[in-house]
């Protein structure tokens, strides 16, 4: 392994020295790029969307623009397969309209996929900056099958395929012309935008796709290297008079499921069958510059499910939002740090009760918890005012939660969540694109009437900070910024609980000359952010700087998410680029990057060095993406739970991702994680192949293995403390641990019509590990690697039912090894039987059981998994949308 970072070198070096430019005959930069569209507005008359494109309308009114030009393979190139488009608007909706000619009708993709998956079929997409902010677009697909997509996308190319709007798209096959049509209407209602006082001109981007060999075309070109995805965008001027927006929108629901579940003898809440029903409504209001989007008691149940994972680490999984409510405006509310965080991750609200009774062993002793928080209502404001300001607030209560319990025969009902009050307001002044300022603040307000959950929970939490991007020299050069603080209060023993979890550890040995672990402090304040400055856009070479921090208390984790604070981060980064064909490649790049981290105690945690390459092949259109890293001189700090850091040997890490051409009928994917270590026993391989079969025009069937081998000589096993040592010194004990995961996925996508379909998604997973040669912690952070422990010989350690004994028997510890077997699967059936309203036919499967056991080997595992009783759930749940 440690040559691969010399191998990949000589490659790049081979490629680059050999390269020679493919010359095409190009569109002037100065011609293709910011181009303006006038628009024509209509009165009384408007086309019948069916994708023809035969009205008169579309004969005599208005202009045609064509001289679209490509962007892959050749940017700039003029295109083969012509195309041209116009744009009408009324009172009330824009009316756009695409010609695109092909020279081989035989082979146009007509592909039908599922309603918001933009990658199949040939494609036309068109987006408004409505604001000519810069800022953020919404953006409508559609492909050849009729496909229909909405997302929103960002300046920074930051994608939202969740937000959802009203419009109506049809195409049509012409193929004695040799071209096909699109034909769009999208209602102003559901769209944003400054009414007066403007200049009535919109950013326009205007795109459309040839799969058969991967062709872009662009109507005004969005280099590559570009200074901003939205900032690139042409123009369209004439948006004037527009319509007042009449956006009041309505989308009750109702929901009925049953739910068969494993029987528990003599529990009186899990029977083995129960039935459940909800009903709500989400609500918005378009408030001139405005959007108020109101929900009364949401179902948040999930189409798509979260992936299966085994965290044998110390830190919380992190899962991605897929809530529609929490998904339209994300990109207003959004406050990252660079390196680790955010402060608001919506997936809190309505997340799994903070706390679980005490005793329950299904023996004697039964409770039923609810899987989620309710949540009774929830609001939130977005939108930006004539004064480019754009303002977010949030306002979300989440209710009273408790498990009903039965102890000794006597029921009871035990709070597991309190009221609770989220607030998130987010404020940002844009000036002409090029300096945005802005701030966030987010409060968490708990209402703690039991004792047992003021002790748990912090009462108030509060987090605030600012942040400023700045573009300079036509935006070949940045500034961005971000500053925060967190305040967290409560009682005594919940700040000691905050103190002592996974994200701060501060009763770490390493710790105690500039940590604060006192047991009476009721807040615990913090700060965090970065600064980057660096050079990007329509250049071939790059750089960024970035320092970044976050101190020992900060904490953003009541609202928002972050894995460790307690780290100075410095990291540099220079790439180059090739966007034109050269060589072999379409289009290549190469990244270098190098990193260190720093402790507040003042201590090195970690170096490293990385190198990635990433291509494009022009014969085959295989994408290539790799990665090494190289790292040295590595200290984790919660690798013991609290107890001393250890130190590590160095390490390689290579990452590999392989594709092949996405355009063809059948895809092969490959994916490679690695890590192994100098001087250790320890390392992992994780390998992931897929494949990609499309069964004509309306079936998709995706497969994909997971194999993932890990040895970790030090991994964590259990913290102990010796009966006889009078002062209660806590020793870590640390195994050897082989452990190896299997998993398949399969989904099966079949798209009757654009409007109806049917998916199914099924995941068994496995992840089984075997501990041994147990060890105590010692002089962990020695450079000599037998230093760091003491390794317990074969008389000093014995095995008593599940146990570890170590010496007399005044130490011991579980047995760590264990099974895990668990399966996911769901059938969805979906037809939009009106325009945003749909009905859902749902069935969930799910299985699953750890045992504190080892039993090696796939086939027996996946046995004793079908062996098992499963929870099967039956859902029908229909929306109606209608606007006043």
């Amino acid at each position: 392994m440690k040559y691969y970072c010399v191998v990949l070198f000589l490659f790049v070096a081979q490629a680059i020295c050999q390269a020679q430019d493919e010359r095409k005959e190009v569109v002037t930069f100065e011609d293709a790029y910011k181009r303006v569209y006038h628009v024509t507005k209509l009165h009384g008359e408007r086309p019948v969307v069916d994708g023809k494109l035969d009205e008169d309308i579309w004969e005599h009114k208005g202009a045609w623009s064509e001289k679209f030009s490509q962007v892959i393979p050749f940017e700039r190139a003029h295109t083969v397969s012509w195309t041209r488009m116009k744009i009408f608007y009324d009172d009330e909706n824009i009316y756009v309209g695409v010609y695109c000619r092909d020279e081989h009708p035989e082979t146009m993709n007509a592909f039908v996929g599922n309603r918001d998956d933009n990658s199949n079929g040939d494609l036309i997409s068109i987006a408004f900056d409505t604001y000519h902010d810069y800022r953020v677009a919404p953006e409508f697909n559609i492909n050849l099958g009729g496909n229909k997509t909405e997302l929103t996308v960002t300046d920074k190319l930051s994608v939202n395929l969740s937000w959802n709007a009203v419009w109506e798209g049809r195409t049509h096959i012409n193929v004695s012309d040799s071209c096909w049509t699109a034909e769009l209407r999208i209602p102003f209602s559901q769209l944003r935008y400054n009414q007066k006082n403007t200049d009535g001109i919109w950013g326009l981007h205007v795109r459309r796709i040839i799969r058969r060999n991967n062709e872009v075309q662009n109507w005004s070109l969005i280099p590559i290297k570009n200074n901003g995805h939205v900032f690139s965008f042409g123009e369209m001027h004439g948006m004037t008079d527009l319509p007042k927006p009449k956006g009041i929108e309505f989308l009750p629901y109702v929901m009925g499921k049953h739910i068969n579940e494993p029987k528990i003898p003599h529990s009186p809440f899990q029977q083995g069958s129960k039935w459940q029903g909800n009903a709500g409504m989400d609500a918005k209001f378009a408030l001139k510059d405005f959007t108020l989007d109101v929900t009364v008691n949401p179902d948040y149940g999930q189409v798509e499910l979260d992936p299966s994972v085994m965290n044998l680490s110390a830190y919380e999984v992190f899962y991605d939002e897929k809530r529609p409510f929490f998904l339209e405006g994300k990109h207003i509310l959004e406050f990252d740090n660079i390196e680790d965080g955010m402060m608001f991750y919506s997936r809190r609200i309505g997340a799994m009760p903070s706390y679980r009774p005490h005793g329950i062993d299904n023996i004697e002793n039964y409770a039923s918890t609810p899987q989620f928080i309710p949540i009774i209502g929830a609001l939130k404001l977005t939108g930006t005012n004539r004064k480019g300001v754009t303002i977010g607030l949030l306002e979300s209560v989440t209710a009273q939660t408790s498990s009903k319990v039965m102890r000794n025969g006597i029921h009871d009902r035990e709070v597991t969540e309190p009221l609770t009050n989220y607030t998130v307001a987010r404020v940002q002044k844009n000036w002409e694109g090029n300096t945005l300022l802005g701030g966030m603040v987010t409060a968490v307000n708990r209402y703690l009437t039991k004792p047992h959950l003021r002790d748990a929970l912090v009462e108030n939490a509060f987090t605030a900070g600012v942040d400023l991007t700045h573009y300079f020299a036509n935006r070949l050069y940045y500034v961005d910024a971000k500053g925060m603080v967190s305040s967290l209060h409560g009682s005594p023993e919940a700040l000691l609980k905050t103190k002592m979890n996974a994200t701060h550890y501060f009763h770490r040995e390493s710790g105690a000359g500039y940590l604060n672990l006192s047991p009476d402090m009721r807040a615990l304040q913090g700060t965090g952010g970065y600064l980057k400055i660096g050079k990007k856009g329509n250049a071939q070479w790059n750089f960024s700087q970035t320092f970044s921090w976050a101190s020992p208390g900060f904490d953003l984790n009541d609202v928002g998410y972050m894995r460790q604070s307690d780290y100075m981060l410095n990291e540099s980064e220079i790439a180059f680029r090739k966007t034109d064909p050269w060589g072999p490649f379409r289009f290549a790049g190469i990244n270098l990057t190098q990193k260190n981290v720093w402790n507040y105690g003042g201590d090195a945690m970690n170096n490293d060095v990385a190198i990635r390459w990433r291509s494009l092949s022009i014969k085959h259109r295989v994408e290539m993406d790799v990665k090494e890293t190289f790292s040295w001189n590595t200290v984790d700090s919660r690798r013991l739970r609290g107890g001393p850091d250890i130190r590590y040997h160095s390490n390689f890490e290579t990452n590999v991702n392989l594709s092949t051409d996405r355009a063809r009928r059948v895809v092969l994917k490959l994916q490679y994680d690695g890590r192994h270590y100098l001087n250790e026993e320890t390392g992992y391989n994780q390998l992931h192949p897929s494949m990609i079969f499309r069964l004509g025009n309306h079936i998709r069937l995706t497969g994909q293995l997971d194999y993932a081998w890990n040895k970790d000589n030090l991994q964590y096993v259990s913290s102990i403390v010796p009966a006889d040592d009078a002062e209660g010194k806590t020793e870590y004990v640390m195994g050897r641990m082989k452990q190896e995961t299997y998993g398949v996925t399969l989904n099966m996508q079949v798209n009757v019509t654009p409007d109806i379909s049917i998916q199914y998604y099924g995941s068994p997973f496995t992840s089984v590990a075997t501990y041994d040669r147990f060890k105590l912690a010692a002089d962990t952070r020695s450079h000599t690697y037998s230093n760091r422990f003491n390794e317990f010989a074969s008389d000093e350690i014995s095995y008593n039912n599940g146990q570890y004994v170590v010496g007399n028997g005044e130490r011991s510890f579980k047995d760590p090894d264990f099974s895990f077997n668990e399966l996911r699967s769901n059938l969805v059936a979906r037809w939009e039987y009106l325009p945003g309203s749909t009905l859902y036919l749902v069935w969930e499967h799910r299985r699953s059981n750890q045992d504190d056991i080892y039993h090696p080997g796939w086939g027996a595992n996946l046995d004793k998994m079908f062996g098992l009783f499963a929870t099967d759930t039956f859902m029908m749940k229909i929306n109606y949308w209608f606007n006043l």
